[in-house]
């Protein structure tokens, strides 16, 4: 029996002038610190695969990586993960990841294909709080995309009712950047500002919503 080409292939399978060579052959396809065959299907499962190699250990892709995984958006130059802050980790030794510790609730996240990925509401605030990177705010397309991911049964129509408390408990807290430096909140006006923004972004969802009859 043949055996199956993995979906996703690494270092570990193969040495890099192979999978280059494939690559150029048009066998494969890179996805962030992998490669895949061309007939494998693109999807969140295959992308959040094909993050391992890049993964800190017990971290949550976030923000635009997580928007990527989703289908979203585009792949990011640097890869975007985070931990909770009780969390024991090593920080990525590359520049082509960058590693945050926050606070993450047990609702906050989910599981594919064994990564680690923040939930599209959470990656929305995420966003909304902290832009695409420093001084990047998101665009509310994007907000809108994330907030209606999961369909009619997510929580949506809540949004429209957020407040301060309600970001915080959310999880817009100070974090902590990958070089240490403690990231500060700017007061109750950097709050108004991402609840702006996804209520911005809510009232794009309705707007896409058919008419009733």
């Amino acid at each position: 029996m043949t055996r199956l080409v993995p979906a996703v292939l690494t270092l570990t399978d193969l040495p890099l002038a192979e999978l280059n060579c494939a690559r150029l052959d048009g066998e494969l396809f890179a996805v962030a610190g992998a490669w895949c065959p061309v007939d494998a299907h693109d999807g969140p499962e295959t992308r959040a695969r094909a993050l391992a190699p890049l993964a800190p250990s017990r971290a949550a892709a976030e923000r635009m990586t997580a928007a990527w995984v989703y289908g979203l958006a585009a792949e990011p130059h640097r890869h975007q993960f985070c931990v909770d802050v009780t969390a024991r980790t090593r920080k990525p030794g590359g520049a082509g990841t960058l590693l945050r510790e926050v606070r993450i609730g047990p609702d906050d996240t989910r599981v594919l294909a064994q990564q680690l990925v923040t939930t599209p509401l959470r990656t929305a605030i995420d966003l909304a709080r902290w832009g695409v990177s420093p001084g990047v705010p998101p665009d509310t397309a994007l907000l809108a995309d994330l907030l209606a991911y999961d369909g009619p049964a997510n929580d949506v129509p809540a949004i429209d009712a957020l407040d301060y408390a309600a970001l915080v408990h959310l999880g817009l807290e100070a974090g902590r950047t990958d070089a240490g430096e403690r990231t500060v909140r700017h007061g109750i006006s950097f709050s108004r500002q991402a609840a702006g923004r996804l209520m911005e972004a809510r009232r794009l969802v309705g707007r896409r919503l058919p008419a009733g009859p």
